[in-house]
């Protein structure tokens, strides 16, 4: 009886062990809404350290006071702020933004350079703090730029001047083949801390069509070396800066340039199976290790969706997608802050040491790359309506109006509503997605047959107000192994050895966190066990407080170190954002029956 009673006692303090992994409250809204409010919050509210108006100030005017890591990359979050809050408006939000731009430029210094004036770029050996100040002064140009295009203030243009007049003057001694040779692999104050500079020049070209500005970016843009072992958020930065290059000159070699380097890295090993690619390339270690940053994830997703747009090849929004959902999320810690995973061969996302919470860039980075793909849920061409990604949103323009929302939480199905709508023919086209095995379409309650082109369904009708259209999609089982190749559930033999395993969209996962004993020593032979027809395995009712209770899978198992099949729960990576930091599995072996 002592002994049942102690088994009850133990299996209770466990539940509710693991019950408090779990988010604390329900959520109502989408998950992207949810986490863009949790960063937003974490950023205008939040403490340890409360982000204050001296505290974005100090990058650029130097007080000791506010000392952080980093401050010497002059310009860095004071630009990373304004690039988020010139289109983001917080109620309560305790930093009046035009007060922060004209304090910004204040600091200016007489060369049209932001931050310390001591620093001399006439020599023929730059260090790092003079790239530390040229990477950080780039975020502050970009900044600058995204705070004109929104409120069109003419002494912030004629700062982002200025400061491009400074580029202009260093640009014959940064170009020289020696100073590229030292910098071409130096990390975060390596070459990149320059190149990145073609975003803020383009932009400033599109405010003043001088095109001066545009002969200096083509001038820079192709001195990026090879990606090496470089910094690969500075990298993929500069990419996207290109690729802006191009969408204002409309010169082939350019978009040429950003694709066949964006391919290089897709068909590397540092494309990593969480859709992310680590800190540094070519398996270069950071301070902790081998790595993530989530700063680069954002420009992934952001380069990723910026050339679907341009081109209008869906696969890179299939990129964008799978990047967001899986290694950005992921990467989001339960303070709403973003930053790093340490990254273990054959095994996944290991604990380190500190962690990575790097909110003085990547938690602005991240914002800005949600806000972005928010933006391209839906989207207007040529008077089609598209609807292009699974979020929760509202859609209007002189056409027409509707909701779009997932039915519920536990299914996988999802509503168009209209509400109001022009009278005349108007064309709705939902894509179909590479992760769904089924898709199907009701108008009003009547399954119809929509015409698929381009990767879309489309419906054209013409609308009236309350029609809906009901979207149902049902998730298709592949495995990823480590050479990139995708098998379906099936088409999978008996046994894998060493893979991962895809749900619909979601990479799936097991972490120390939620499900202790799956990774208990020894567990590198563990084997999960798969049913071909996954009857009843997937979307658990019984889960709380997750918006994503239909990816949440329960199989069959035999552990190493123990007797008998147990049951082991498989979620998406990204829930563990909502928990303390575990140990995050997403290699595994697997059984199919």
């Amino acid at each position: 009886m002592k002994i049942k009673l102690f088994f009850l006692i133990v299996f209770a303090i466990s539940c509710n062990a693991l019950n408090a992994q779990l988010p604390t409250k329900n959520i109502q809204d989408s998950e992207l809404n949810k986490r863009i409010q949790l960063v937003t919050d974490r950023l205008v509210f939040g403490n340890e350290p409360s982000i204050t108006e001296d505290f974005i100030l100090a990058c650029v005017t130097l007080d000791p006071q506010f000392k952080r890591r980093f401050t010497e990359f002059s310009g860095d979050q004071s630009g990373r702020y304004l690039s988020v809050f010139s289109k983001l408006n917080i109620d309560g939000n305790p930093i009046n933004i035009h007060q922060l731009v004209k304090k910004i430029i204040a600091t200016q210094k007489s060369d049209g350079r932001f931050g310390a004036d001591t620093l001399n770029f006439n020599t023929t050996s730059l260090k790092d703090p003079q790239m530390a100040l040229l990477w950080g002064n780039g975020r502050l140009f970009t900044g600058l730029m995204d705070y004109y295009e929104s409120y069109k203030d003419p002494e912030v243009l004629k700062s982002a001047v200025r400061l491009a007049e400074f580029l202009m003057s260093i640009t014959e001694n940064m170009v020289k083949p020696e100073i590229i040779s030292e910098l071409k692999e130096k990390g975060a104050t390596g070459f990149i801390c320059f190149t990145q500079n073609v975003e803020g020049l383009v932009k400033l070209y599109n405010a003043t069509k001088n095109k001066k500005y545009i002969q200096l970016a083509e001038k820079i843009y192709p001195l990026l070396t090879d990606k090496g072992i470089q910094h690969s958020h500075g990298y993929l930065n500069t990419l996207r800066g290109v690729l802006m290059l191009y969408n204002a000159t409309q010169q082939k070699e350019q978009l040429d340039f950003v694709t066949s380097r964006y391919n290089l890295v897709v068909e590397s090993t540092d494309m990593m199976v969480t859709g992310g690619v680590p800190e540094f390339f070519g398996g270069g270690a950071s301070a902790d290790g081998y790595r993530d940053e989530v700063c680069s994830e954002a420009d992934w997703v952001m380069l990723s969706l910026e050339l679907w747009q341009t081109t209008g090849e869906n696969k890179y929004l299939d990129k964008a997608e799978f990047c967001l959902m899986n290694e950005l999320m992921l990467n989001q810690f339960e303070s709403g802050d973003f930053g790093h995973h340490h990254i273990e061969k054959d095994f996944g996302y290991k604990l380190s040491f500190c962690e990575g919470r790097s909110w003085w860039c990547c938690d602005y980075h991240c914002l800005q790359a949600m806000m972005q793909f928010k933006n391209s849920i839906v989207t207007n061409n040529a008077g089609a309506k598209k609807i292009n990604l699974f979020y929760t949103t509202e859609f209007n323009d002189k056409d027409m109006s509707f909701n779009f929302t997932k039915v519920s939480k536990s299914n996988t199905s999802f509503k168009i509503k209209i509400n109001q709508a022009e009278s005349k023919e108007i064309a709705i086209s939902i894509r179909k997605p590479y992760w769904a095995k089924y898709m199907s379409i009701k108008i009003n309650g009547s399954t119809i047959e929509a015409k698929e082109q381009g990767g879309y369904l489309t419906l054209s009708k013409k609308w009236k107000a309350d029609d809906e259209i009901d979207v149902n999609l049902d998730y298709a089982v592949s495995f990823i192994t480590k050479h990139k190749e995708i098998i379906s559930l099936e088409n999978a033999k008996s046994n894998l050895e060493g893979v991962a395993l895809q749900f619909g969209p979601y990479l799936m996962g097991v972490d120390d966190g939620f499900m202790p004993l799956f990774l208990a020593e020894p567990a590198t032979k563990n084997v999960i066990i798969i049913d071909k027809t996954l009857s009843n395995n997937c979307s658990s009712k019984s889960v709380e407080n997750t918006l994503l209770p239909e990816a949440y899978c329960t199989f069959k198992y035999t552990h190493e170190s123990f007797y008998g099949e147990n049951n082991v729960t498989m979620r998406p990576v990204s829930e563990i954002s909502h928990q303390r930091l575990a140990n995050l599995k997403f290699w595994f072996n697997f059984k199919i029956k």
